[in-house]
């Protein structure tokens, strides 16, 4: 995956009334107050410490960007464009991506619980340790997606499309459409692990002792 393409960055502060989150080699943050955006287009930045808050669908839009200690949760950016951004220590509850599109992304030690990424495009997108309770990838096309040590309870993998990828230290127990999972790769010991659930998926009933 590649890694965001950063030039020597300059510390700007977005001005709060406009509702437009726009930059290109600038770093903000930490701020104390939520920031009210109706817009984002984020480009070769870094953020720290930033809480984004809008009250409406709308555009967004990063590209060579990191995320460090940031709170993106109920965002939505249907449609939206991410590429070569890497996420950590972040909480992104809720965040709606569907039908978004992620190229060589990395979320690491987050939260993207209830998110969503349903019908949306993942490619070189590596989740670690990252919590994916009850998240969507519903329909979604998944190309070198790895999920490490993450947690899965009710995540929604109905219709999912896969190509090469990985799945290491994350039960698929409480997975939903874990039969979609066909190509998925995981370490014997996790399989094992997950022996019920996939027995279930195909159609085989377990034989009490």
């Amino acid at each position: 995956m590649a890694a965001p393409d950063l030039p020597e960055l300059q510390l700007a502060n977005p001005a709060r009334e406009t509702g437009l989150l726009v930059l290109d080699g600038a770093r903000i943050g930490p701020h104390d107050e939520p920031l009210s955006v109706e817009r984002v287009d984020v480009v070769e930045s870094e953020l720290r410490g930033v809480t984004l808050e809008a009250a409406r669908p709308l555009e967004f839009r990063l590209r060579d960007t990191v995320l460090r200690d940031c709170d993106l949760s109920n965002i939505e950016g249907r449609e939206g464009a991410l590429t070569r951004v890497v996420v950590s220590n972040s909480r992104l509850i809720g965040i709606a991506l569907s039908a978004a599109k992620l190229r060589d992304v990395t979320v690491a030690d987050s939260m993207l619980s209830l998110a969503s990424f349903a019908f949306g495009e993942l490619r070189d997108v590596s989740f670690e340790r990252v919590n994916l309770r009850e998240a969507s990838f519903m329909e979604a096309r998944l190309e070198n997606v790895s999920f490490i040590e993450c947690q899965l309870e009710g995540a929604d993998f109905r219709r999912v499309r896969l190509r090469d990828c990985v799945m290491r230290g994350s039960s698929l127990e409480g997975v939903i459409g874990v039969e979609s999972l066909r190509g998925l790769t995981m370490p014997w010991a996790d399989v094992v692990a997950s022996a019920g659930v996939l027995a279930a998926a195909a159609g085989i009933e377990i034989e009490s002792a």
